[in-house]
């Protein structure tokens, strides 16, 4: 193998082995850190995007590693965690990530769904799976489908349109629309990418939110401008229509000439031109680079090395670097990472796990799994603390005095115990 095969298939190799480490009774649980809320106490399983890119991670190394029979059982026990899981309203418990353990959540549960649906092929028993995907869209149109906008609404009380969820429920339902030759579910699509289309600006830049489905919020995230790309290329094949290749190469232009030296991007770009640079992800910069890979564009190699290099000794990845002044927004170089920047999180290392299984050469076996202890020196607000993680728990003690435990977690527990953490923290 050359260099850079090597490196993928270690990476990929520890990263499974940590997410393993995550797993309990009824899926994949552990802490969210994000940008607009944290769940350090829930500490339980989530049926959410977290399933997005472990199944189809799953499906991708099933492929390119050819261990067949390893990546089956891990799909099927996956998918079992999303039908134990799902409601008699076709929702699923707990598919709101940053606010669970609430439900239903979007764009979660279409994200779920959609891993679902690219592992089908790996599967026993494809037709049970298929129909607890079929249920969870069919319960997403039912409750979501706004019929005098004729668009979806962002919650089942809420008129607003958010165009990175509407572009992952549209690959969903052209996915679903391929398996099922139910053309249906490709006019729904439509509907989804027109909002997707409407609230895209001249210079490549797609609004976050639209109140009332009117105009734009003038904030322009790059992450989640990101994360339709791969919707907007699959519609340019799917409807053999130009106006979304465009659509994507707009974004890509957009991420390219806000990309930072460091391979890092801001987490907001305003009408105007001003920037809340901080935080900036680590794992979750996987879907941006998912966006040139989807669009055949070259993946930056400043932006892939910054994001192979913020994996843990665990094996997981960083959520971000810069929490501490997410309000301020006055971060100091080689300060110290705060309690949310180095908590490696399911839900963003899933998007390291598909975006690594796609890098992955075809016939690349996969080497043993060497992951390590890690004990690393942070801030949990003015206080000096140290996270330890192991594969059984996760622990932050002050520094000064050890014994003094603020947070700590058995990975097989679905509430963690916190102490001594400041209000971010829920």
């Amino acid at each position: 193998m050359t260099d850079i095969q090597q490196e993928l298939a270690g990476r990929t190799a520890n990263l499974l082995a940590w997410l393993y480490t995550m797993r309990q009774a009824g899926g994949y649980g552990g802490p969210v850190a994000h940008w607009w809320q944290n769940r350090f106490r829930y500490t339980g399983v989530g049926l959410d995007w977290r399933y997005e890119g472990i199944l189809t991670g799953f499906a991708l190394l099933a492929g390119k590693t050819g261990d067949v029979n390893r990546f089956r059982a891990l799909a099927e026990l996956a998918v079992a965690d999303l039908r134990a899981g799902q409601l008699e309203n076709g929702h699923f418990h707990a598919s709101r990530f940053e606010i669970n353990p609430g439900s239903p959540g979007t764009p979660h549960e279409a994200a779920a769904s959609l891993g679902i649906l690219h592992a089908l092929p790996l599967l026993s028993d494809p037709e049970a799976a298929l129909a607890c995907a079929k249920n969870n869209v069919d319960a997403l149109i039912r409750d979501l489908w706004d019929e005098p906008r004729q668009g979806f609404n962002d919650g089942l009380n809420s008129v607003g349109r958010v165009p990175n969820k509407l572009a992952t429920f549209a690959q969903t339902l052209m996915t679903l629309a391929d398996v099922t030759d139910d053309e249906k579910y490709l006019d729904y699509a439509k509907a989804a990418l027109a909002d997707v289309l409407k609230y895209q600006n001249a210079d490549g830049t797609i609004h976050q939110y639209a109140a009332n489905a009117q105009d734009g919020d003038g904030r322009f995230f790059p992450y989640y401008n990101a994360r339709c790309v791969p919707p907007l290329v699959m519609a340019a094949e799917v409807f053999a229509d130009e106006q979304y290749t465009q659509a994507a190469q707009g974004v890509l232009e957009f991420l390219t000439r806000t990309m930072q030296e460091d391979g890092a991007w801001s987490q907001i770009i305003y009408t105007g031109g001003s920037h809340a640079r901080w935080a900036r992800w680590y794992a979750g910069t996987a879907d941006t680079l998912l966006a040139y890979h989807a669009a055949a564009e070259p993946i930056p190699e400043v932006a892939l090395r910054r994001l192979l290099d913020a994996q843990l000794a665990s094996g997981g990845f960083m959520t971000a670097e810069g929490f501490a002044a997410q309000i301020s927004q006055r971060h100091q170089a080689g300060a110290r990472l705060n309690h949310r920047d180095i908590m490696p999180v399911v839900g963003w290392n899933d998007k390291v796990l598909r975006l690594l299984a796609t890098l992955l050469p075809e016939d690349t076996p996969l080497p043993d799994a060497t992951p390590q202890d890690v004990s690393v020196a942070i801030k949990v607000g003015r206080s000096d603390a140290i996270f330890e993680e192991t594969s059984q728990f996760v622990r932050i003690v002050s520094q000064k005095d050890p014994d003094k435990v603020q947070f700590d977690w058995k990975k097989s527990a679905p509430w963690a115990h916190v102490v001594h953490f400041p209000l971010e923290v829920r």
